[in-house]
């Protein structure tokens, strides 16, 4: 027992507003609801999930109804609960920033709280609404934003006032029709200054900030909706990309070749919703409607774990002190294969009582 509740390999986040802990190991796969389910409302729904601090102690939540909730990793409870009214619509995305929590709503304000204090911006100049605010990993301070008719916007959070990129659509097409913007997702590339994104209409996208405003490289992807990317952080030019149909595609930006992906991950049954490549290992965890969370091995692209988890699942997060002894499937004795009938001796011929049939005659009488 105290085996089961050492840690978690993974959290995530469900539509129904329940935070769920999940242990991957080869022995058992263990998952545990850190809400009580009677108590939940619709305007819970778990939006985006983010680390609270560089030792993954603690998880930060935007719901729905624009709360933030603190999760204790260590304690496994929910130690702080904050109400923000800003703007209109969910939560998209969250973000800590050296003691400031970052917020985006659809309605495109991103606020950076420091206390009781607030800094807004306003990310949605252009547009319907905002889909996505990421974090640069290798530079915290800095944000990107999209959504949809709403373009890839670099920000630095020590000079919030303007973006310090801005992206220019695609030239219109053969028709010379505009290309519509809906972006989906971003993903920080290890490469310095680059940024992908991921499009609702089926576009993979790559920005060099200091080259250009318009993309270095688009191209489109399958017949269905991009609804996630995510960086391979082994490799600073590759991404994984998932679909609404429920696909996802491992992608060289910088190859020979970008729009055909090196590899492909099957198996689901909806809309692929978060994945998340494992910073150490090469592992890729993803969520999806279909309420399974998976585990591929990156470049094998087998299945290493499918587990059922009873919800809608919207978002991940997986811890860096994984184990990677747990992931490798014990050693199997090869199984004894039985031999059929027609392996173990050649048929013979049937004996006739009493026949004066010669030998050579027989194949005559079985024509």
């Amino acid at each position: 027992m105290e085996e089961v509740e050492k840690d978690f390999n993974a959290y995530i986040g469900t539509e129904t507003g329940i935070l769920k802990g999940v242990n991957l190991n080869q022995n058992a796969v263990i998952h545990k609801n850190f809400h009580k389910i009677k108590a939940l409302e619709r305007d819970q729904e778990i939006t985006s999930m983010a680390w609270g601090n560089e030792d993954q102690t603690e998880i930060l939540m935007g719901l729905r109804n624009q709360t933030i909730r603190t999760f204790d990793t260590t304690v496994k409870a929910f130690v702080s609960l904050r109400k923000i009214s800003v703007g209109e619509g969910p939560i998209v995305s969250l973000a800590r920033y050296d003691g400031v929590t970052i917020t985006a709503v659809k309605s495109g304000q991103v606020t950076l709280w420091r206390g009781e204090s607030s800094v807004e911006i306003n990310a949605l100049t252009s547009g319907e609404f905002l889909t996505r605010m990421r974090q640069d990993p290798a530079s915290p301070n800095m944000i990107a934003t999209g959504g949809k008719e709403n373009e890839l916007q670099v920000w630095d959070l020590e000079h919030p006032a303007e973006p310090i990129f801005q992206a220019k659509n695609v030239k219109p097409d053969m028709l010379q029709l505009r290309v519509p913007v809906w972006v989906s997702d971003i993903a920080f590339l290890e490469e310095k200054h680059c940024v992908a994104v991921s499009s609702r209409y089926k576009h993979v996208r790559l920005y060099d900030p200091q080259r250009q405003r318009r993309p270095v490289l688009s191209f489109e992807w399958e017949e269905s909706p991009l609804t996630c990317i995510n960086s391979v952080s082994s490799n600073c030019s590759q991404v994984l990309v998932g679909t609404a149909h429920g696909r996802i595609g491992l992608f060289d930006l910088r190859g020979k070749k970008p729009e055909v992906p090196l590899f492909a991950y099957k198996g689901f049954a909806g809309a692929v919703r978060d994945v998340v490549v494992h910073p150490k290992h090469p592992f890729v965890f993803s969520v999806s409607l279909d309420r399974f969370l998976r585990v591929h091995h990156l470049t094998t692209t087998k299945l290493l774990f499918k587990e059922y988890l009873k919800s809608r699942l919207n978002c991940l997060l997986v811890t860096d002190d994984l184990d990677v002894d747990d992931f490798i499937p014990p050693i199997q004795k090869p199984r004894k294969r039985k031999m059929k009938v027609s392996e173990a001796e050649p048929a013979k011929k049937p004996e006739l009582a009493n026949s004066k049939i010669p030998d050579n005659d027989w194949e005559s009488l079985t024509k």
